[in-house]
């Protein structure tokens, strides 16, 4: 990519990039952590609902869009994350 590529593009670019390679060598499978985040949350919420991985997906892209509507200067990072979520939502919908 070229300084002249639109920011979307890199983005989604970067998302790939991270959620098939540094972020899974991490925090392990996708959708076995987010089981594990979904329990957690479950648990901690304790309001007789279930949440799911592709809701702890869904939950996620609202914190990076909290965290890019803050005030704070402009972090990149928030939007690959975002589109990385959104795409791991898929995931979890088509897996299930």
């Amino acid at each position: 990519m070229t300084e002249d590529t639109p920011a979307r593009l890199r983005i989604l670019a970067r998302a790939a990039e991270v959620t098939g390679g540094e972020r899974q060598d991490s925090y392990g499978p996708v959708k076995m952590n987010l089981q594990r985040i979904a329990d957690l949350w479950t648990a901690y919420l304790d309001y007789g609902v279930t949440l799911t991985p592709e809701s702890v997906a869904w939950m996620m892209v609202l914190l990076k869009m909290a965290r890019s509507n803050n005030g704070w200067p402009y972090h990149e990072d928030n939007y690959v994350d975002a589109a990385a979520y959104a795409a791991i939502a898929g995931e979890c919908r088509k897996d299930d």
